[in-house]
């Protein structure tokens, strides 16, 4: 085994070794990419706007080495003028005295990621990762394994990747962890491409958005440190030498990040538990479930995340099982969901992500793409939830190959939202009226029109400026992943401002209202007072299904019986 892994490491670091890397300027390595014949060198953003100058070293393999024209010696100072981010500084140089290189350096203030392997799939396989930051010069070769990650992204005909990393001590490959960005100290951490996203940053501004917005789960008063998503900086990518464009390094939404309680190994006793709705089914959008079965990891469309079936060899279902089957029954009464739904849901961060969801038209983030976190199934069952994945928002297609102009208007009314507990609480009064006044509140800070659309154009505005949008345009621009169209991100940018900005003067007006005012007696609450409302009251007393919000209790004793008949006909004979 030793040695299979020595001949793995041995083999992925050899590629960080070739000449195309040994290119150093001013104590930062320059990456290459094959690609474009580029050297991409992360510096810090202060750098930028002026001149540079910095001592400049490669390798006894290149001779000949000229910036510009100029022969540089290796241990030369070189002058990079008026650095800017896409700026180029032509590069020509002999390779072991008989190739001729042709290309260019550039600078970005993004961190360089390179990743080193053979043809990552989606089994984990050993790799190489170094991590460039623009602050540091002491990136050094990391052990890892790599797999790909993803659904519909990770179909064979994609090109653009998305990867899950997972950093291991090369002497007895057990788990490494390493801090990022001032990020948390971890072994496991994504890289998002936004493939199928036309501005390439939906996914990383909006969960930013939905940490600044949504209330912490019930159970972190005592838990500082417990985040309701993923946090996360830009990066650029070159695998195997090759530039992949920017990405969001992110951390994964785990029990560290949601801080529930620890799986008890020596007790085999559960305690905290991490769900993922990640199929569109039935059973998913809690409204006709299918028949569990209570070995499985997985629940037509729901994953069990923490633990791992792989770890622990057996499943827990009960709080999200009895959720799901109390959604079911608490849709045909008010009554009881207004009662019972805060024993199975954390209600205050349901009524976020409602407004979440409905107003950033996240269509793939309403009923799946969501994680259900119970924080101690021995003391409380109740589950939060939190958004994972939100490229299909603010008006972007949900696929680039379809037109979809009905379903992602801004006007669009949010009756799509389909997760039962979400829609039917909306049916009770306090609860909506709820809603509708921290709709309000949210839109005087983190929803107000112009902060959202300065929080997206500060994000192109960043990508922009150290040029990794011309790389990502020019890298991807016409390819099968967004079905040959012109990735043109400035251009999303302007529809998505626009789009924002009709999407809320529509929500102000027609969305997240209070819940009407009925006149006493109006049990059918159509406004009137009249017959309908007796015979409504009389089917209610004979059995029916009460929906009436509480109207059916005409004389307010907490009943609903014939005394409540005799005062409505009072009512329609004195009006």
């Amino acid at each position: 085994m030793y040695k299979r892994l020595l001949s793995a490491l041995a083999l992925v670091l050899v590629a960080t070794a070739s000449w195309a890397q040994v290119l150093n300027i001013g104590g930062h390595r320059s990456v290459y990419d094959s690609v474009n014949g580029m050297w991409l060198c992360s510096l810090p953003e202060a750098y930028f706007g002026s001149d540079y100058a910095a001592m400049v070293n490669y390798g006894d393999s290149i001779s000949n080495f000229a910036i510009n024209g100029d022969t540089i010696a290796s241990g030369e100072e070189f002058v990079f003028e008026g650095v800017l981010g896409g700026k180029k500084y032509t590069v020509t140089a002999d390779l072991n005295d008989t190739i001729q290189i042709d290309g260019y350096i550039t600078f970005t203030w993004l961190p360089v990621v390179e990743l080193y392997g053979g043809e990552f799939t989606d089994y984990y396989s050993y790799a190489t990762v170094v991590v460039n930051e623009p602050d540091s010069a002491l990136a050094e070769p990391m052990f890892a394994k790599i797999k790909r990650r993803g659904h519909s992204t990770n179909s064979g005909s994609s090109h653009k990747l998305n990867f899950r990393i997972k950093f291991l001590n090369p002497e007895d490959t057990t788990k490494q962890n390493h801090r990022f960005f001032g990020l948390r100290d971890d072994n496991t951490w994504l890289l998002d491409g936004g493939q199928r996203d036309m501005l390439r940053v939906r996914n990383r501004v909006s969960t930013d958005l939905w940490l600044d917005m949504a209330r912490r789960p019930w159970y972190a008063d005592s838990l500082p440190n417990a985040r309701s998503g993923s946090r996360g900086h830009m990066v650029e990518v070159l695998l195997n030498g090759e530039y992949m464009g920017f990405y969001s390094m992110c951390e994964p939404i785990d029990r560290k990040q949601l801080k529930v309680k620890r799986y008890d190994e020596e007790k085999e006793e559960y305690h905290g538990l991490i769900y993922e709705a990640s199929l569109w089914t039935r059973t998913v959008t809690m409204s006709s479930p299918e028949e569990l079965n209570p070995n499985m990891a997985s629940w037509d469309g729901f994953l069990m995340k923490y633990p791992e079936y792989e770890e622990v060899g057996k499943v827990y279902w009960d709080p999200l099982y009895n959720a799901v089957k109390f959604a079911g029954r608490a849709d045909a009464s008010i009554q009881l969901r207004a009662d019972s739904m805060g024993y199975y849901f954390d209600l205050p961060v349901m009524q976020d992500y409602y407004i979440f969801v409905g107003s950033i038209q996240a269509l793939d983030n309403e009923s799946k793409n969501i994680f259900y976190a119970c924080y101690d199934c021995q003391d409380n069952h109740r589950l939060t939830m939190f958004p994972w994945d939100l490229d299909i928002s603010l008006g972007g297609n949900i696929a680039p190959e379809w037109d979809t102009p009905d379903l992602v208007r801004p006007d669009r009314p949010i009756k799509w939202i389909s997760n039962l507990p979400m829609v039917d609480m909306m049916g009770v009064k306090k609860y909506r009226d709820e809603v509708s006044q921290r709709y309000h509140e949210l839109r005087k800070t983190v929803l107000n029109t112009d902060s959202l659309v300065n929080r997206f154009r500060t994000m192109i505005n960043y990508l922009d400026g150290c040029g990794a949008i011309d790389r990502e345009e020019s890298r991807w621009s016409y390819d099968q992943d967004i079905n040959w169209k012109e990735l043109n991100i400035r251009k999303e940018m302007d529809y998505v401002e626009d789009w924002l900005r009709r999407r809320f003067e529509y929500t102000d007006e027609f969305e997240f209202l209070p819940a009407p005012e009925y006149p006493r007696g109006d049990v059918n609450g159509d406004g009137e007072v009249n017959i309908a409302d007796v015979n409504m009251l009389i089917d209610i007393i004979l059995g029916g299904e009460d929906n009436s919000d509480g109207r059916s209790d005409v004389n307010l004793d907490q009943e609903v019986n014939i005394a409540d008949v005799n005062d409505d006909i009072d009512i329609i004979l004195n009006s």
